[in-house]
């Protein structure tokens, strides 16, 4: 039997090489939150988190006080005697430590449970896949993910994904269309006919302008647009998927298993993208992408922009497991002027990378880099608050 013993929690701002820019944000450097979870065996696992309050509701700050104020202290002490103890004790503490405002806590709840997941696969010799049914992939291949760029940036971009044999690409859209054709325009003519090239408005256009716009962009012979109209708009959303042949794609509409249900209830997209901060965790992602496989939809599983290897790893291990059209993220230090890993996050040739075979996550990270550049902001243990029953 395993005892859960201590739960830190730290923020690190983590600075980019170059801004990345889309409708909803533009970045230069991403803060997250960190959960170090230790069993009184001596296991411990990291969890990451990236909140953004346009999405989720969350703060930083918020993420971190839900944490070692109501997450973490409903953790302590609790047993675990088997590996099917885990997503258990997982719903259960999530559930009963959750917000009573209705904030959608998504980077909080995934911040702790990848902390245990990873934790738990260490002590239980599994790899996280175990807690995720389906038949896992041995590797997954990537999409080139393009941000608002000058003409000349974008055909250097576009040049050395070319070159890297990259055959899915996305790029943002939705601050003027003339600028996003000629984008579009220029992509199709370095990448030639047979790369598959989507887009993502980000929540930057209303039913009519998504209409009009994807009309245009239709001679570029584009797969797929991502979120045309405000999270929140979903006869907006309606209309366009009834209206386009295009695979309409939701991110900021889907967060949690609800409205993933309502959304393919109504018809209202043909595909979720699911990003494991956003959406909770690696367990509720599964549980979106099993609502889009009842309904016959594909699932995208994407990233948040500064994610560091642990996100990028629980993304990695989500998509072998529910066989994602399309896989985002890992951009290491590509983005990251230190992505706290210690081994290789990017992809390979082509996109393709493989999914970690060790216990946990899978990954080594530079704990060192992230004490250095990091902030600890709780410490919970077994010695100062009472213990909770096993399960």
């Amino acid at each position: 039997m395993r005892t859960i013993s201590r739960v830190e929690v730290l923020t690190a701002a983590l600075p980019f090489r170059f801004s990345f820019g889309h409708a909803l944000a533009s970045r230069a450097s991403s803060t997250n939150v960190f959960v170090k979870l230790t069993l009184d065996d001596g296991s411990f696992g990291l969890g990451e988190g990236v909140p953004r309050e346009y999405v989720t509701g969350e703060t930083v700050d918020s993420s971190v006080v839900a944490l070692g104020e109501r997450f973490a202290p409903a953790l302590i002490g609790r047993h675990l005697r088997r590996p099917g103890d885990v997503p258990e004790l997982i719903g259960e503490v999530t559930n009963r430590a959750a917000s009573s405002d209705g904030v959608v806590e998504g980077a909080t709840r995934c911040a702790l449970e990848l902390a245990l997941l990873d934790a738990a696969g260490k002590a239980f010799g599994l790899p996280v896949s175990h807690w995720l049914t389906g038949r896992t992939a041995s590797r997954v291949r990537y999409t080139l993910v393009i941000p608002f760029s000058s003409p000349r940036r974008l055909a250097a971009i576009a040049s050395l994904g070319r070159a890297a044999g990259i055959v899915h690409v996305k790029v943002k859209v939705g601050d003027d269309i003339d600028a996003d054709l000629a984008a579009l325009r220029l992509l199709r003519r370095v990448f030639g006919p047979k790369v598959d090239i989507r887009v993502d408005a980000n929540c930057a256009w209303t039913a009519d302008q998504a209409l009009d716009a994807i009309e245009r962009m239709r001679v570029y012979r584009i797969s797929g647009v991502e979120q045309p109209v405000p999270g929140q708009d979903l006869n907006g959303l309606r209309r366009v998927t009834a209206g386009t042949k295009e695979l309409i794609i939701v991110d900021e509409s889907v967060r949690t298993v609800d409205e993933a249900r309502e959304l393919a209830a109504t018809g209202a997209c043909d595909a979720f993208n699911i990003r494991v901060s956003k959406c909770g965790g690696l367990l509720n992602s599964h549980r979106i992408a099993q609502v889009a496989a009842a309904a016959g939809m594909p699932c995208v599983v994407g990233a948040q922009v500064g994610e560091s290897v642990i996100l990028s790893m629980a993304g990695r291990h989500l998509a072998a497991a529910i066989g994602a059209r399309y896989v985002e993220g890992s951009a290491g230090r590509i983005l990251l002027k230190n992505d706290l890993s210690r081994d290789r996050v990017l992809p390979g040739r082509g996109g393709w990378a493989r999914v970690p075979e060790g216990p946990g996550l899978g990954m080594r990270v530079n704990e060192d880099a992230l004490r250095k550049d990091g902030q600890l902001r709780h410490v919970v243990e077994a010695s100062s608050t009472e213990k909770e029953p096993a399960i």
